[in-house]
């Protein structure tokens, strides 16, 4: 409908038929196939265009359905109304837009809004407004810029423990744990009768738990936040980013908190959302297939964890490009996971070569347990002189700070580096009662056991020396 509306040559649609209909790797290809079906037209001026008809068609379509979009628009119809001398519907479309604004708490529209009709009275040489009314819309403005810098406050704090989180990953020392804990004590109380206020300091409140391992409360606060989310869902219009954000947090607290019956309750709830979103339903496609395969990980049942792989994997394929890069290497390592439970070392051994072959991951917290369960994986190939070579690595990584512990670490690169399992029984129960001991330190230390929730390593070493299969294991290890 939008492009019969144009006039003159439109080989741009072409191109956009084009698109529609076949897969493309890469704009190299596309650009190649065009040339072949449509020789003589110029890509470049097609593409340019093409890419412009879209943005307009998309804006179009948020306009009649976004009310910041509307809101937006409305403002800026009121400048044409005052521009034509319909001064008094010009005013009157502000005062609606103010209203709405100030109902659902979008602060710059209503400080747009607001400064706009003042502008406006001020060209009219302020006719039929007294002092006192000028001095009461002065101070409207004045309130709404403290509620924005109040909620600003909030917002940088939690933006500044949302990156840590991200490319630091959970404390796992008293001088991490302090900083976390500088950032929390400077968190302003919400701001009072004001939702988006709360919604920051509960998000805030929420990271700072994942932050420092305390699961149970962060699940209680992400609790909160749905609750919130249900009844102001005008409060995550804007940022259905912070929608998924919840939902994997109370994803995460449930499995690490190993309350999977709930878990799977909630996976059930996810699985009927319905969103008008491409980006929201990819990610959605995500957390399903991370939280479902995990879960089925945790207990073992690795031959149900493939069947999901199966499922999921020509969608999360297809867009993992749409993703950001800590995401893509999470799904990696899944994938990777789910072929070493089911012995397939070859494509657990490719799915974790994406990850280990690109510099783009190496300052991503999850880019440690990927190396970790490479080396299981050389392990399993007999690769032992490979596995000698890397710990050495591994190990001067871990040297630059001596305050640094990573027991989990050190543990698992330790027995790696010992080579070949003593073929005696003796020796191998002495061996694990030993590693075991270990562990049991890993466990009961909080910056320590939070390693294990990605990843039981204990029940891979305990699977070598028992001669088990993995998956037999961590059965034995749930039922207990």
């Amino acid at each position: 409908m939008y492009t019969a509306l144009q006039q003159g040559n439109k080989d741009y649609v072409n191109l956009f038929d084009l698109m529609e209909h076949q897969s493309f790797k890469s704009t190299a290809e596309v650009k190649l196939a065009f040339q072949q079906q449509y020789a003589g037209c110029s890509y470049d001026v097609c593409s340019k265009y093409l890419y412009k008809v879209l943005l307009d068609c998309l804006l179009h379509l948020r306009l009649q359905k976004q009310s910041t979009a509307m809101l937006t628009a409305g403002i800026l119809k009121c400048d044409i109304l005052f521009e034509r001398s319909l001064h008094e519907d010009a005013l009157k479309q502000l005062q609606k837009i103010q209203a709405t604004s100030a109902t659902n708490e979008k602060q710059l529209l209503l400080l747009w809004a607001q400064q706009q009709e003042i502008q406006l009275l001020q060209q009219l040489n302020f006719s039929g407004i007294t002092a006192e009314e000028l001095s009461n819309k002065q101070s409207a403005i004045q309130h709404t810029l403290d509620v924005m810098q109040q909620v600003r406050q909030q917002t940088s704090l939690y933006e500044t423990l949302r990156h840590t989180l991200l490319y630091r990953g959970s404390a796992r020392t008293i001088r991490q744990q302090e900083s976390v804990d500088v950032l929390h004590a400077e968190m302003p109380p919400p701001v009072s009768d004001s939702a988006i206020s709360l919604k920051t300091h509960l998000l805030f409140q929420a990271h700072y738990h994942l932050a420092t391992s305390d699961h149970p409360a962060a699940l209680q606060v992400f609790h909160q936040l749905n609750q919130l989310l249900e009844t102001h869902p005008a409060l995550f219009e804007d940022t259905p980013a912070d929608h998924l954000l919840i939902i994997e947090g109370i994803l995460d607290s449930l499995r690490a908190g190993k309350h999977y019956e709930e878990l799977f309750s909630f996976i059930d709830k996810i699985k009927r959302l319905k969103s008008d979103g491409v980006y929201f339903e990819i990610m959605q496609q995500r957390l399903l297939f991370i939280y479902e395969s995990g879960a089925y990980i945790d207990s073992g049942d690795f031959g149900f964890a493939l069947k999901l792989l199966q499922q999921y994997a020509p969608g999360i394929r297809k867009n993992i490009a749409l993703m950001d890069i800590s995401k893509q290497a999470e799904i990696y390592l899944y994938m990777a996971l789910i072929y070493l439970g089911n012995e397939d070392i070859n494509n657990a051994h490719n799915s974790l070569e994406q990850v280990l072959q690109s510099n783009l991951y190496s300052t991503l917290p999850i880019y440690r347990t990927c190396r970790l369960v490479h080396l299981l994986i050389q392990y399993e190939l007999g690769n032992f002189e490979y596995i000698r070579y890397e710990t050495r690595a591994f190990r001067r990584h871990l040297q630059p700070d001596a305050r640094r512990s990573y027991m989990l670490e050190r543990t698992v690169i330790k027995f790696l580096g010992s080579g070949e399992i003593p073929a005696v029984t003796s020796f191998r129960t002495a061996l694990w009662k030993k590693i075991n001991a270990s562990f049991d330190k890993i466990r009961a230390d909080k910056y320590e056991r939070q390693q294990l929730k990605l990843f039981d390593f204990s029940a891979w070493i305990e699977a070598k020396l028992k001669r088990k299969s993995l998956g037999t294991v961590l059965q034995e290890k749930m039922k207990n």
